[in-house]
């Protein structure tokens, strides 16, 4: 990446990218917590009526709606859980990123300083590094924590129409 002169305008659109993909990964959290109390308190409801006939099946439909959005949300939330051994990254590595813990964990402190020293002086390398951190947070939040979310939402109002629909079906003989 090569910039032809470092400025302020580089400097505030790359900060004010990475505090709108921050406000969006709070977003998708929010939505997941909302999707999480309104189930839990749907199941909780429905599970009262659970032993009566006319609603039974109705709500074993929900139920089973529910707790998959429940699920769906606890992924939104939940950190990324990789039980395979984190492969280290070198520094050379096109993939490794300064700024992610995850791939800086490994490094002595030294050895991270000596690094970060490089690109600190380095200004194309400097907005290469911010632009490559930039990249996988929106692969990140895209391809992770708002698929939840959605298939949430898709598997929340499939689950109550459903529901409503099998009562229906039931009960207006």
């Amino acid at each position: 990446m090569k910039i032809k002169q470092p400025r302020p305008q580089l400097d505030y659109l790359l900060q004010e990218t990475r505090r709108q993909l921050i406000d969006f990964s709070n977003m998708a959290d929010t939505k997941a917590n909302i999707l999480l109390s309104v189930s839990s308190v749907l199941i909780t409801i429905a599970l009262t009526r659970v032993n009566d006939p006319s609603w039974r099946l109705a709500v074993v439909v929900l139920a089973i709606f529910m707790l998959i959005t429940i699920t769906l949300a606890l992924l939104t939330v939940a950190p990324s859980i990789d039980i395979s051994p984190r492969r280290k990254r070198s520094q050379d590595d096109p993939e490794f990123n300064p700024l992610f813990f995850g791939n800086y964990s490994h490094m002595s402190y030294e050895e991270y300083r000596r690094h970060m020293e490089e690109i600190l002086n380095n200004p194309n390398t400097s907005y290469e590094v911010q632009v490559h951190e930039i990249y996988h947070v929106g692969l990140y939040l895209k391809h992770t924590k708002y698929n939840f979310v959605k298939y949430g939402y898709i598997f929340f109002f499939i689950g109550t129409i459903s529901s409503i629909i099998v009562y229906l079906m039931q009960n207006l003989k």
